[in-house]
């Protein structure tokens, strides 16, 4: 019985405090994209796979993609200049990716940034950098099977990008004005997603 009740304990410590809110947060302006219980504010999308959307789910406080077929996660808000902070775990080699001012419509990597989530891209876009515009001006590396965070600022042209608490990019592009937040799957990559909240820019 004792055992039961140190485990409980310990599983509502792990669990509490995830997808919320603290309350210096909320007077800052944070709002919270993922609720940690439903997919409510996301919507599933085809990439290059017509008609699919994915297998994605929530699982356990998080947004889970199994990576069945390639698809991708829209919010429903359009953004110009935030601040974003999220979570994300998966395998070292993980192919994954967070889109940044993307269109809902056409390739959101096209559209939009898509900030890379691999540490293995081929033209050296790896983890921390906008996939075909930037390239992370430091070493940023996937933490295997842990979790790993992402701090996001998008503020005019300028993009500061910092992993696991290592700024991994700071540079200017103005190549997109505006978008939806996305969250990408591979095929045959499992990803996971969790805090995930924004702070609009006020200007």
């Amino acid at each position: 019985m004792r055992k039961a009740v140190i485990l409980s304990l310990l599983t509502v410590a792990l669990c509490c405090g995830q997808n919320t809110l603290a309350s210096n947060e909320a007077a800052e302006g944070w709002v919270l994209l993922f609720d940690g219980k439903t997919m409510n504010g996301w919507q599933g999308r085809a990439t290059s796979v017509p008609n699919t959307t994915g297998d994605w789910t929530v699982a356990n406080g998080m947004l889970v993609c199994g990576g069945k077929t390639p698809s991708w996660l829209s919010g429903n808000a359009t953004y110009s200049d935030f601040d974003l902070r999220l979570e994300f775990r998966g395998p070292e080699k993980v192919n994954s990716g967070v889109f940044l001012r993307s269109q809902k419509e056409g390739q959101p990597h096209v559209t939009g940034y898509e900030l890379q989530i691999w540490d293995y891209q081929p033209q050296g876009f790896l983890t921390g950098s906008l996939v075909n515009y930037q390239k992370a001006t430091a070493a940023g590396k996937v933490l295997d099977d842990q979790w790993n965070s992402y701090d996001i600022k998008a503020d005019g042209d300028r993009f500061l990008i910092s992993l696991n608490g290592k700024t991994v990019l700071d540079v200017h592009d103005k190549s997109h004005a505006s978008g939806v937040i996305g969250l990408q799957c591979q095929p045959n990559n499992k990803i996971e997603f969790r805090n995930i909240r924004i702070r609009p820019i006020k200007k």
